[in-house]
């Protein structure tokens, strides 16, 4: 005689438990990593305007004098850290917000001129200009019949 196997688990309430747990071990992945000796997530955007290339990285609370770019044809390093000290005579009662340090690379997707480059910082947002060198520059192609 044959007994069908019979719990008395819900399955339900087991799957909603897992599901529990995986939102905890992925919790705080999309957030960036600061204050704990790794590069913070620098969100950026590299556009091609046809004669350049920008770059765009997004930098709150680095000032303009803690950031550092090197640039070679094909790549572009850009060092910064942000440093957090409350006024002369003042203390912090609680801090959520830490300094850090980074460094990100980026590899380009042409050769650049490096004597032609050129960056701003406003609003937190670093723009990096790099003109392409001639031969990488889009040629305009005249129709003819």
């Amino acid at each position: 005689m044959f007994t069908p196997f019979l719990t008395t688990r819900d399955s339900m309430s087991e799957l909603r438990g897992l599901l529990r747990q995986m939102d905890e071990v992925f919790r705080g992945f999309d957030r960036p990593l600061l204050g704990n000796g790794n590069d913070p997530w620098m969100p950026a955007e590299l556009r091609d305007e046809g004669e350049t290339l920008a770059l765009r990285v997004d930098m709150p609370g680095v000032a303009e004098k803690d950031v550092g770019i090197e640039v070679t044809q094909h790549g572009a390093t850009i060092k910064g850290e942000r440093k957090i000290e409350p006024p002369a005579g003042f203390e912090a009662h609680w801090r959520e917000r830490r300094p850090y340090a980074f460094t990100r690379t980026f590899a380009l997707p042409c050769r650049i001129d490096v004597e032609a480059v050129s960056a701003t910082i406003k609003n937190g947002v670093l723009c990096l200009r790099m003109a392409k060198l001639p031969e990488e520059r889009p040629k305009q192609v005249a129709v003819t019949t």
